[in-house]
């Protein structure tokens, strides 16, 4: 038998299943940081229809948008498909990072976030999610994963979603 590295270093969480949406946000599922030493999440756009788009990234106590608090976090724009680059890490701040439509369409953004950041927030913060806004009514298609490094890795790790 192989031996692989298969998922048992990082776990992959998918977060955002493909999806068109137009003026309202499109909100990944929260992952629990409890057992994370650090976590990415990968948003890729499809077709993005003249519009830019507003990420942002929220802590919370419950796994929900429900008490989120927002939070800076660092993020790096790729180039459009095979093109082979990727953009400066950049500063996303409390009030999120505005992507130009011009850079968006088949794009890529990482978007890291130190669970220390997180869990300053207070009391039982240990959760994370990624919010995209549009900042008009065109349409905008986008899906997120998270990749998530457990501070137990293994074949079968413990959960943190």
């Amino acid at each position: 038998m192989r031996t692989v590295r298969f998922g048992e270093d990082v776990q992959v969480i998918p977060a955002l299943a493909p999806v068109a949406f137009t003026n309202s946000c499109a909100c990944s599922e929260f992952v629990d940081l409890n057992l994370a030493n650090w976590v990415t999440f990968l948003v890729n756009f499809g077709v993005t229809s003249a519009t830019n788009v507003t990420i942002s990234v929220e802590g919370s106590s419950i796994g929900s948008s429900a008490s989120a608090t927002k939070i800076g976090f660092d993020y790096r724009l790729s180039s459009a498909v095979a093109t082979q680059g990727w953009g400066a890490i950049t500063d996303g701040t409390t009030a999120g990072a505005t992507l130009l439509s011009a850079v968006l369409t088949g794009a890529s953004v990482l978007i890291d976030i130190d669970p220390v950041d997180v869990m300053a927030l207070g009391d039982q913060h240990r959760w994370v999610g990624v919010r995209l806004t549009p900042t008009s009514t065109k349409v905008v298609t986008a899906g997120i994963q998270a990749f998530i490094q457990p501070r137990y890795p293994g074949n079968s790790m413990p959960s943190s979603s």
